[in-house]
C-alpha cells in the first residue's frame, strides 16, 4: 500500500512502504538470508510457477549485482518480494543486462515491479554510465517494458519453452534527456494551444496558461544556473549515488508525473510569474525552445565525464540530493506535471460552461 506525506508545502509526495527493505549487492557481499530469499523467489517463479525445468543458477550470478526487496520483518527462509540481477557488459551482451526479474504473486499489480525495474535502470546507469541496456524479455511483457523505455529488437525466439524477444533501452545521457524534454515541451504546447484566450491569463491564486509557461521557464533557468555552477566541481568529490538517492529521485519523478497538486517550494521567492496580459504566446514558446536547446548544448560538454553519472548532483528543495540522470528526469517530469495543470484548467472551464 502506498503511503503519502505532506512535506514542505507539497501534497501527494509518496514515500516508500516501510515494510520493504531494499538491497543492492554483489554475490559475494550478499548475506545468507538475502541470497536464500532471492533464490527461493526465483525458484518459485521460474521453476514452479512457470513449470520450467532449467538451471536457474549459472556462472552469471557470481558476476552480477543483485537487487531485491525484502519484508522488513521477514522470517528466516521467507522469499523476497522482488529480485533482479544486473549482468555486467560483456557477459550476456556487449551492453549491461537486467535479468531474472521476479515478483512474488502478492506484490504484482502493486507498482513494486515498476519500482524494481526503475531502480535496476538507475543502478545500471551509475554502474555502467554511457551504455544502453539490453534484456531478453518474455513476449507477453513487451508492453510493460515499452512503458519503461525499452524497444523490441529483432525477431522473437523460444527460450526454455517460453516466447522471448530482445529489447533495448538507449543510454541515458544528456542527448537522451534532451529528447525527453523536447517531447514533454511539445505535449505542453499542444495543451497550451487548446486553451481559449481567457484561459491563458489568470490570477495570483489561479494561474492561466501563460503564467504556467512563465513558471516553467523560470524554474528551468534556475536549474540551468545551478548545474552551471555545479559543473565547476570535481565529480569525484561529490557523494556517490546509492539506493537512497535513487529512491529520492524515483519518488520525486513519480509524484510529478501524477495528478497531485504541489505548492511552490520557494514560497514565491523565485518561481512565481508576474501577471501581465501583454505576453505573446507564440514568442514565449519559441524562446522556451531556444533556451532548452542552448542549455543542453552547454551541458552536453560539461557533463561528458562518466563520473558525473555516478554521483548526487542536484539538491532538490523537497526531495533532497539526487543523481544527474534523475535531475534531468525531474525536469522532464516537471513539464508533465504542469500539463496536468493545463488539463485541469481546461476541465474547470468546461464544467463552468456546462
Amino acid at each position: 500500500m502506498r503511503k503519502y506525506a505532506q512535506r514542505a508545502g507539497i501534497r501527494g509526495f509518496p514515500i516508500v512502504n516501510c515494510a520493504v527493505l531494499w538491497f543492492e549487492k554483489t554475490w559475494g557481499d550478499m548475506t545468507p538470508m538475502e541470497m536464500f530469499a532471492a533464490l527461493r523467489l526465483r525458484s518459485e517463479v521460474f521453476v514452479v510457477e512457470q513449470d520450467c525445468v532449467y538451471p536457474d543458477l549459472d556462472d552469471k550470478d557470481v558476476k552480477s549485482i543483485h537487487l531485491g526487496a525484502l519484508e522488513s520483518e521477514a522470517l528466516d527462509g521467507q522469499p523476497a518480494r522482488a529480485v533482479v540481477r544486473l549482468v555486467p557488459p560483456g557477459v550476456s551482451y556487449a551492453e549491461p543486462s537486467i535479468g531474472r526479474v521476479a515478483i512474488d504473486k502478492a506484490s504484482r499489480s502493486t507498482g513494486l515491479g515498476v519500482e524494481l525495474m526503475e531502480r535496476a535502470i538507475r543502478c545500471c546507469v551509475r554502474q555502467w554510465p554511457g551504455q544502453g541496456i539490453r534484456i531478453s524479455a518474455q513476449q507477453y511483457l513487451i508492453g510493460f517494458y515499452n512503458r519503461l523505455g525499452f524497444e523490441a529488437v529483432g525477431n522473437g525466439y523460444d527460450e526454455d519453452g517460453i516466447p522471448h524477444i530482445q529489447m533495448y533501452l538507449a543510454p541515458r545521457g544528456v542527448s537522451y534527456w534532451q529528447l525527453e524534454w523536447s517531447k514533454a515541451r511539445q505535449s505542453f504546447c499542444d495543451e497550451l494551444n487548446a486553451l481559449s484566450t481567457n484561459q491563458l491569463h489568470g490570477s495570483r491564486e489561479t494561474w492561466g496558461g501563460l503564467q504556467v509557461l512563465q513558471h516553467l521557464r523560470m524554474s528551468e533557468a534556475s536549474l540551468w544556473g545551478y548545474l552551471g555552477k555545479k559543473q565547476q566541481a570535481n565529480p569525484v568529490d561529490l557523494p556517490v549515488s546509492t539506493l537512497e538517492s535513487d529512491k529520492r529521485g524515483l519518488k520525486l519523478i513519480e509524484a510529478l508525473k501524477s495528478n497531485a497538486r504541489w505548492k511552490d517550494p520557494t514560497r514565491g521567492a523565485s518561481l512565481t510569474p508576474e501577471l501581465t496580459k501583454s505576453l505573446d504566446v507564440h514568442q514565449m514558446k519559441k524562446e522556451w525552445e531556444e533556451e532548452q536547446q542552448q542549455a543542453f548544448a552547454l551541458l552536453s560538454g560539461a557533463f561528458k565525464s562518466e563520473d558525473w553519472w555516478k554521483v548526487q548532483v542536484f539538491n532538490h528543495p523537497v526531495a533532497g540530493r539526487i543523481s544527474l540522470s534523475d535531475t534531468f528526469g525531474f525536469g522532464a517530469a516537471h513539464i508533465q506535471h504542469h500539463i496536468h495543470q493545463l488539463r485541469r484548467l481546461n476541465q474547470s472551464i468546461a464544467e463552468d460552461v456546462s
